[in-house]
């Protein structure tokens, strides 16, 4: 009684192997009342359940991973990007120092225009 099940249990989808182990303490239930000894069975049956719950683990696991090959090219598409970014930095840097420079030759004129207009005649 209990071999059939655990032989349509092997045979089974491994995503559906959960499902069929609730109809376990029936078959378990059946075996006693036919005075035979569910443990030898018992045994069995919870070993290749946990082996199929091993292999269900590892299996999300290794979909949730991503392949090497994934990992690579996004580290090349990070890499142009971050030389792309340095690039407009430095530009950008380029641009600031030219801006101070105009910057500091318009402070510079202001003050001199202010000197001029008030030449030595301004008494204020």
């Amino acid at each position: 009684m209990g071999s059939e099940y655990l032989v349509a249990l092997k045979k089974a989808d491994l995503d559906a192997v959960e499902a069929m182990i609730q109809d376990a303490p029936m078959i378990y239930k059946g075996i006693v009342r036919i005075c035979g000894d569910p443990t030898p069975r018992g045994k069995k049956l919870e070993d290749y359940t946990s082996a199929v719950a091993a292999y269900m683990s590892l299996k999300k696991a290794a979909s949730i991973c991503r392949h090497p090959t994934a990992i690579g090219q996004q580290k090349t598409v990070c890499a142009k990007e971050v030389k792309l970014s340095q690039s407009h930095l430095a530009m950008a840097r380029i641009e600031l120092d030219a801006l101070q420079k105009r910057h500091r030759s318009i402070v510079q004129r202001i003050s001199y225009l202010k000197g001029t207009l008030h030449g030595p005649w301004d008494v204020s």
